[in-house]
């Protein structure tokens, strides 16, 4: 393989976007659980705020060395990437303090003193301009722009999110590659009895998991626009949410979603946890009867991927990523139609059950360490490209 490479992968600055937590911490898993035959060059190193240290906790001991950055660390680091960029006159050896050789995912110059990778993971706001301030329009524009322009490498997590890229920024196209993340499973997820986080939360024996955040895309009103209808159908389901109750964007969104729940007399059926820990969260997936995921946009599903990790049946929104990403057991609704899901809600009530099932576990985990092995695989085969 050559010279031993030092790469650096940047944890996400807001902590509270679960799904950028884990697609790095599960980068580490994927990159740690290879063989050490081909990682023994690597020399793998985390860097985060020093506030934000415990996400990387669960893996600190997968890497070589965590840097837990003051602002005064990133200050500094951020004049070395100016001066790269804009005084060639300076040594870039003299700008790499860190001794990187690739660092992912980043936002830099054209000229830098180490290599780098740019992470799209989605253009959400090309296609929903209304979820989003001009100025976050603006920023996310400019973001993308400098991504074509300077960038040795943007990496995209679905070929729709590629092919979106590529059809407005077209001069790019051929530094741009699709890496599918995967869900790292924990053989420990499997030695507890999932039936006793459902009694923790006291819910009932039969219930569909949603675990997105609750903003305005991941659409949530459908699901309880759907429990209405089936309502008048006589059939009661219960749905139960984690995830953040906050919308940086829209701040009054999770407050009309309970006027709605209230107005229809359904607080019984939604049920909302908030964040809860990992563990618990995996142990409700395992317990469910099926996990929805009417999202309106992703990148790449993080919930698909935990589900199809545990085996679990998966209802969708039929979003051209989630019939990319399309898991097994999965049954799929069009977008925002509520009836529809309704329909798949019913059916699934009859055809599906509760609990772990220990054979789709089985297959499921072995599914994943191929998937987990593939996807370390091919970021490392994105540095070597660039490098």
């Amino acid at each position: 393989m050559g010279k031993n490479l030092h790469i650096c992968l940047n944890m996400v600055h807001d902590p509270h976007w679960l799904g950028g937590v884990l697609y790095i911490q599960n980068l580490i898993r994927a990159i740690a659980q290879l063989p050490s035959h081909e990682t023994a060059h690597i020399k793998l190193s985390l860097a985060l705020f020093k506030s934000n240290s415990h996400l990387a906790e669960p893996i600190k001991h997968l890497v070589n060395r965590v840097y837990a950055g003051t602002f005064a660390d990133y200050a500094y680091l951020k004049a070395c990437k100016l001066l790269a960029e804009y005084v060639p006159l300076v040594p870039l050896q003299l700008l790499n303090p860190r001794s990187y050789d690739f660092v992912y995912p980043d936002l830099l110059g054209a000229r830098s003193a180490y290599k780098w990778g740019a992470w799209v993971c989605d253009l959400q706001h090309c296609h929903l301009p209304h979820l989003f301030s001009q100025k976050q329009l603006e920023q996310r524009n400019n973001e993308l722009q400098r991504m074509a322009d300077k960038a040795p490498i943007i990496v995209l997590s679905s070929e729709a999110a590629r092919n979106d890229f590529c059809e407005r920024y077209s001069q790019a196209s051929d530094r741009t590659v699709v890496m599918h993340f995967a869900s790292f499973i924990d053989p420990r997820w499997f030695e507890k009895d999932p039936y006793l986080t459902q009694s923790q939360y006291h819910l009932p024996d039969h219930f569909f998991l949603v675990s997105n955040q609750f903003w305005k895309h991941k659409d949530h009103g459908v699901i309880i626009e759907s429990l209405a209808i089936l309502k008048e159908r006589k059939i009661y389901p219960t749905i139960v949410c984690t995830g953040t109750l906050s919308d940086y964007r829209n701040p009054e969104y999770f407050h009309q979603l309970l006027s709605k729940i209230d107005s229809l007399n359904l607080k019984q059926q939604f049920i909302i946890l908030g964040v809860i820990p990992r563990d618990d969260q995996i142990q409700l997936m395992r317990q469910c009867t099926a996990v929805i995921q009417p999202s309106l946009f992703e990148g790449w599903s993080s919930v698909i991927e935990d589900a199809r990790s545990l085996g679990k049946a998966v209802i969708a929104s039929d979003f051209p990523v989630h019939l990319e990403q399309n898991p097994p057991n999965s049954y799929f609704f069009e977008q925002s139609n509520a009836e529809a899901l309704a329909n798949v809600i019913e059916t699934s009530l009859t055809t599906l059950t509760s609990g772990a099932n220990p054979q789709l576990e089985s297959l499921a985990r072995q599914d994943n360490q191929e998937r987990i092995n593939t996807y370390g695989r091919r970021f490392l085969e994105i540095v070597h490209r660039v490098i």
